[in-house]
């Protein structure tokens, strides 16, 4: 911390280590882990399927393998959080649903939650939801979604992601690419960049979270957008509460759980590093740094290719 105004967390240090286990080891392993103690940030989709009834689950086994994760993460060490799909409602620009039609969903939202989970806490009261919610309707959480929707756009309906892109023309494109963000003074390193050069470099999970669309009427930017501000909201949530949790505070560990395949994917690629926030008097500015495996994400780069385009994304850097 640098003044009072100031506040910085930064990543505790990581062992990564690599091991042949027989099942009773794994599952030796998968138990100890389980009793660490662990907050759960969920995402909308993982909240609805909290309110399926068992008819419902047995027509969609999808459904019912993360209601079957969920129970068994009901352990009276672990909490649940309902912050992540709080913030994915209220930042949702379009402005479909007024103050009370909001307020009646998130209440729902909660007390589904709180009958599902029957031994793990959940986090939020009803009043911290609620004032979240008249405090930031209609307001943007991030200064530039604006730019970000526009950018998006321009992805499906200028670049047109939505089709395979020719090996030979992916590099002008990718920095075509680039340029853009630049053009719209989007911070090249920001993760909705190195998702969309993932797209353009076949990799499916990106193209999934996108869900680029031949109509430009039926792509839902909204949406995607939504999605990809998870990657770096979590981000700073679980720099945070793992700061505390070493610190004395409960919770130790957190981790994101999403029922989408791709943004359950993509955010393996994303490491937090630190979150910086700063007080100012017009509101909060932060600073997140996050190391990215964008070997992984631009799965079909050449050599050449990956090292151009990384050089591009480390060449500048634009702050909000």
């Amino acid at each position: 911390m640098d003044d009072k105004s100031s506040q910085e967390f930064v990543a505790s240090q990581e062992i990564t280590m690599k091991m042949t286990l027989t099942p009773e080891q794994c599952s030796m392993f998968n138990e100890w882990s389980a009793m660490v103690p662990t907050l759960y940030l969920l995402d909308i989709c993982v909240v609805g399927a909290t309110k399926l009834s068992e008819e419902s689950l047995g027509n969609q086994p999808r459904k019912a393998d993360l209601i079957a994760v969920l129970r068994d993460l009901d352990r009276a060490n672990n909490c649940i959080s309902y912050l992540c799909a709080l913030m994915e409602k209220v930042s949702d620009s379009r402005g479909k649903l007024k103050f009370d039609e909001l307020k009646e969903q998130i209440l729902a939202d909660i007390s589904s939650l709180r009958g599902f989970f029957k031994n793990a806490r959940i986090a939020e009261e009803d009043d911290f939801l609620i004032g979240f919610l008249k405090e930031l309707m209609g307001k943007p959480i991030e200064n530039k979604r604006v730019e970000y929707l526009n950018f998006l756009e321009s992805l499906n309906n200028e670049f047109k992601l939505q089709n395979s892109i020719s090996p030979k023309q992916r590099l002008c494109k990718a920095k075509e690419i680039i340029e853009k963000a630049k053009a719209l003074s989007i911070s090249v390193q920001h993760p909705i960049v190195s998702i969309s050069l993932a797209c353009l470099y076949g990799n499916k999970f990106a193209k999934k979270l996108i869900k680029f669309k031949a109509d430009p009427n039926k792509f839902d930017a909204e949406n995607a957008l939504a999605d990809v501000l998870l990657i770096s909201r979590f981000a700073k949530v679980k720099l945070e509460i793992e700061h505390h949790g070493r610190n004395g505070s409960p919770y130790q560990r957190v981790h994101f759980i999403t029922d989408d395949n791709g943004l359950n994917e993509l955010v393996k690629s994303f490491k937090p590093r630190s979150v910086k926030h700063q007080d100012k008097f017009d509101g909060r500015e932060t600073k997140l740094t996050m190391t990215v495996e964008l070997e992984k994400l631009l799965i079909e780069a050449s050599p050449d290719e990956y090292e151009i385009i990384t050089n591009l994304l480390l060449q500048e850097e634009v702050h909000g």
